[in-house]
């Protein structure tokens, strides 16, 4: 289902993505806002489990993976 919304934006940020466009970088206005929201979605995501890994290791609850066979093992219990 694809949804239309109307935003605002300054006179600048609308230059500089119209130029993103028409340099190629983007198919459409649209394909760069979407690209734009996928990233900040992840990073903010990210962002969430990086803050919660460092309150749990100031807790004393981390897990220290020193090798793959670690890493596999910890998977493995998720």
């Amino acid at each position: 289902m694809i949804n239309t919304i109307n935003i605002s934006l300054p006179s600048q940020l609308k230059l500089d993505s119209e130029k993103l466009v028409k340099n190629g970088q983007y198919a459409s206005f649209s394909d760069l806002v979407r690209t734009a929201l996928r990233k900040l979605i992840e990073e903010t995501n990210y962002n969430h489990l990086a803050k919660l890994a460092k309150k749990e290791f100031s807790e004393g609850k981390s897990t220290i993976l020193k090798n793959a066979k670690n890493i596999d093992n910890y998977l493995n219990q998720l």
